[in-house]
């Protein structure tokens, strides 16, 4: 074991030497069969050290992992405290005394007073805002917007906005421009309590009260909605005032602001129109209705609130408008319009392709009912290309979730139907949906669709493969399971869809290797019945029992088979000319289903070389010395084989396929057809 260890982690090792080695100086298997139980044991020492690595990098791994952690929080510790440094030195700077002297000494001592009750002021406001940074992981700088406080914080559960249930807790921030949402920090050293999850703009954020769902509210910020529920009512009524105050005052500044531009506009513009009044004529450019003012703020919230016809409505409402009346409005106006309905365009866009989107924890539960709405609002936003690929994508979700409760719990050609059945009545389910509901008049995504159950049916029969054609399959098995696949692709013929060709592609190769294994198998079998063979009629011991027989033949087609009766319960012909005959029967019938152009050759190859093996035999037979007195009972059964025999199964082979002159039963006949006369009286 040493040597082995040693040469093994040499640097130079090299397995096929080693074995070269080890195979030369070995003698006999017992020394090989040691060695492989050395090479095992030290597999599995090398394996348990490796486990042991694992496990102590792993304690330090999560070692490091602590410190990192402990030095992070230091770090957001000592940056927030120099930002606090820095805000103390600025305002210690605008205190300082640079301003103008006032002459008289009252107003000078209230500007002092005032100076210092507005610095207390604002360190409070400062300080308060660092903590806060303090606080919140990866928050942004909170500190660069002069003015700005924090009227409102606490802790609330965030609820999922469709289905209603808790996700995760967090903990809010309202200020007077903006609300912070973070996400709660568990097993966090440091001063950091919080993670920064997501700002919004009050001018661009709607609060909206939720009657339905207990101390709850909703926070409309396009192109999301967010839910939220605070611990109670009190709690709930408090959030929602402070909200209103915020979104007044946030108003109020606006206004404040605009006022003061617009005089300011107003001025400007008197002083010019004033020159040009004398010379120019007045015009006067036609006012906008609200609607069309408001159509940003409107659609925002539409979208938020997933009423995505009234959305669509309303953009077409504004296209239609904008055509009409688009030569009486201003080039900069309509500019502004056009461009903010695009962007409403592309959000309501998204939301509807996130409706369509499959991922692996997210199936689409709906089925192709719920992707209807989402996929006609797509086609009138001339999205078509891309409503398409995504409707196909959950076609084939839906398909693969169907296929999956088809258990094979029973016999391979139970399995066939039941997955054939579901793949197919599935298919033709989202063919109908597709080319009449939801892209009726769509040329181009046709041809997608097309394209796409082309693809899904050679998935589809790659599966079926490996369940069909399995060692000791019959033929028989594989020409009932094809011929239900076959009936089931046929439906989809009424909808113009032809995957036969396909179909038959895909099964051409396995279906050629399973054909001439079945030949070699009957064959070696008709070896193993004419050794065994001792050419004597067959005695069915009883009337009944032959009459069982002679009526089976009569089914079959052969109306003579009476002739060959001898006594009571003797037929002319050997067990082994019937048992041949019923199998030549049934393989013959099983190749007929299967028969197509493409595997033409290898079925005949299989006809006539089962039927010239029974031939060659006979032959074989008829020249054997051992059977010299049985040459009646020899030449009787060639005869049926035959005349009778080989007529009536290529006169079903030529009804089957269309073959009025098949090269199989000329070939047959040119090459068996003359038998030896012999007299048959006088035999029983």
């Amino acid at each position: 074991m040493d040597s082995l260890i040693k040469s093994v982690g040499e640097s130079d090792y090299q397995p096929e030497k080693y074995v070269k080695e080890l195979s030369q100086r070995c003698m006999g298997p017992e020394e090989l069969l040691q060695q492989k139980t050395n090479v095992q044991s030290l597999g599995e020492q090398i394996n348990t050290m490796l486990k042991k690595n694992v496990f102590y990098n792993y304690i330090q791994f999560i070692d490091t992992a602590k410190e990192i952690a402990n030095l992070e929080g230091e770090m957001y510790q000592l940056s927030h405290l120099l930002t606090e440094q820095a805000s103390l030195l600025n305002s210690l700077a605008s205190s300082s005394i640079v301003s103008e002297q006032i002459s008289k000494s009252g107003k000078e001592v209230n500007g002092v007073q005032n100076t210092e009750v507005d610095n207390v002021v604002e360190e409070k406001r400062v300080h308060k805002l660092l903590n806060i940074m303090e606080r919140v992981e990866n928050c942004n700088n909170l500190v660069d917007v002069p003015d700005r406080k924090c009227l409102h914080e606490g802790d609330l559960l965030e609820l999922d906005p469709i289905e209603n249930t808790p996700v995760q807790r967090i903990h809010c921030y309202l200020f007077t421009d903006i609300c912070i949402v973070a996400s709660w920090l568990s097993s966090r050293r440091g001063p950091a309590r919080y993670r920064f999850q997501s700002m919004y703009d009050l001018c661009n954020l709607a609060v909206v009260n939720i009657k339905d769902i207990k101390n709850s509210f909703k926070l409309l910020a396009f192109p999301e909605t967010r839910v939220f529920q605070a611990p109670n009512t009190g709690l709930k009524n408090d959030w929602l005032s402070k909200f209103e105050v915020a979104k007044k005052s946030q108003i109020s500044v606006e206004n404040k602001m605009k006022s003061s531009v617009d005089h300011k506009m107003i001025q400007r513009t008197d002083s010019i129109q004033l020159v040009h009044n004398s010379f120019e004529p007045e015009t006067t450019e036609p006012e906008l209705p609200e609607w069309i003012i408001d159509l940003a703020d409107d659609l925002d919230v539409l979208i938020a609130q997933r009423h995505f016809e009234d959305a669509n409505s309303l953009i077409s409402k504004a296209r239609q408008y904008l055509e009409e009346h688009g030569d009486q409005i201003s080039t900069s106006i309509e500019q502004e319009i056009k461009t903010k309905l695009e962007n409403r365009i592309q959000a309501l866009t998204l939301v509807l392709t996130k409706e369509l989107q499959v991922s692996p924890d997210k199936s689409h539960k709906g089925g192709l009912r719920a992707a209807r709405r989402a996929v006609r609002i797509l086609n009138q936003l001339d999205k078509s290309s891309q409503a398409c690929d995504l409707f196909l994508k959950v076609c084939s979700n839906l398909l693969k979730s169907q296929l999956q409760y088809v258990k094979r719990d029973g016999a391979m050609s139970t399995f066939v139907k039941k997955y054939s059945m579901v793949f197919f009545g599935t298919t033709i389910e989202i063919t109908h949906e597709f080319l009449y509901k939801a892209f009726p008049n769509s040329s181009a995504c046709s041809s997608a669709f097309i394209l796409w159950t082309i693809q899904e049916v050679n998935d589809f029969m790659v599966i079926l493969n490996k369940h069909m054609f399995v060692p000791q399959t019959s033929l028989s098995n594989l020409s009932e399971c094809i011929k239900v696949i076959h009936k089931n692709c046929q439906e989809l013929c009424d909808y113009g869809i032809d995957l036969q060709f396909q179909i038959d592609g895909q099964l051409r190769i396995p279906l050629t290797k399973s054909i001439n294994d079945i030949k070699d198998k009957t064959i070696e079998v008709i070896k193993i019945r004419f050794s065994e063979d001792k050419w004597k009629p067959f005695n069915l011991k009883t009337k009944q029992q032959r009459d069982k027989i002679v009526e089976e033949y009569t089914n079959y087609g052969f109306s003579n088979i009476e002739s060959y009766n001898k006594g009571e319960s003797w037929i002319m012909l050997t067990q082994n000319t019937i048992t041949f005959t019923r199998t030549y029967l049934l393989l013959l019938n099983d190749c007929l289903v299967l028969y197509s152009t493409d595997l033409a050759n290898v079925i005949d190859q299989l006809l006539y070389e089962v039927f010239a093996a029974h031939c060659n035999y006979i032959k074989s037979s008829m020249k054997n010395k051992n059977f010299v007195n049985d040459i009646n009972i020899i030449t009787t059964n060639a005869r049926f084989i035959l005349d009778i025999f080989l007529s009536h199964c290529f006169k079903v082979y030529s009804a089957s396929t269309g073959n009025v002159n098949p090269q199989i039963h000329t070939r047959l006949k040119s090459e068996f057809g003359v038998i030896p006369t012999q007299n048959i009286t006088g035999y029983i």
